[in-house]
């Protein structure tokens, strides 16, 4: 009589060889208590922001520290800082780039991005609408045009002398950019209510974190004091050493 064999059940080698796979397998996925976590996302942004301008288009530098608290994978599709002014002016500056903490220098094109559990996301993010076409062909315009006339006085000066002083061209030269300058400059000393909103996929995790921040009038003063270097070229034929930051504190309202 031909022999049977043990059942597979009752063959240890086979059970934990099933074990072992079953080991790694679990190893590979988050813990159960992560998986059961809903999406979720905190924000908070740095103590302090920077404001400026270019030309006077207002621009807002924020460090912003996103934290994925939750148990789903998420993907961050914008970040607009909404602030509405005294004079109950509103106005809506999206995120256009960023810079990592520690290399300032480079600066990247803020896209959509996903975060996974526990990961973190903490940038430099720079907010502001760009000029609409009309505005920007004008600024590159006048822009040129000081070029040019900053560029004809250069090569006036004999060649020994050059870099030896500063060019400047007379007031009528920049008027115009001074003009542009006032058009689009809505900073103003007073206090302002701001509202940083973070749209997300799925939109449960969205986040909105409110603060204030005041401007004073020493504040306005040091961003209208570039237009009194525009003579020059500082700042828009040549990087403005001078230029002064204004760094105001926030106060957190959530």
């Amino acid at each position: 009589m031909t022999p049977t064999s043990a059942p597979l059940y009752q063959d240890w080698s086979f059970w934990t060889t099933v074990m072992a796979a079953l080991a790694l397998i679990l190893s590979q996925l988050p813990p159960v208590r992560v998986l059961l976590r809903k999406s979720h996302l905190n924000m908070q942004p740095y103590d302090r922001l920077n404001v400026t301008h270019w030309l006077g288009n207002p621009i807002v530098n924020l460090h912003v520290q996103i934290m994925n608290s939750g148990g789903r994978s998420v993907r961050v599709s914008s970040l607009v800082l909404e602030l509405i002014l005294d004079d109950g002016t509103k106005l809506s500056l999206p995120a256009q780039s960023y810079s990592r903490p520690g290399n300032t220098s480079s600066t990247f094109l803020f896209t959509p991005f996903r975060l996974d559990p526990d990961q973190e996301w903490a940038n430099f993010v720079a907010f502001f609408t760009p000029l609409n076409m009309n505005k920007e062909r004008k600024s590159k315009q006048l822009i040129k045009e000081l070029k040019t006339k900053i560029d004809g006085m250069i090569n006036s000066i004999p060649q020994d002398l050059r870099g030896k002083e500063i060019v400047e061209v007379d007031e009528e030269s920049v008027a115009n950019l001074k003009d542009f300058f006032r058009n689009n400059m809505i900073w103003r000393p007073g206090e302002y209510a701001a509202v940083l909103k973070l749209q997300s996929d799925p939109e449960r995790a969205s986040f909105v974190r409110q603060f204030r921040f005041t401007l004073f009038e020493a504040d306005v003063q040091d961003l209208e004091e570039r237009t009194s270097r525009f003579k020059t070229g500082a700042g828009l034929y040549f990087r403005d050493a001078g230029q002064t930051e204004v760094y105001p504190s926030i106060k957190n309202l959530d």
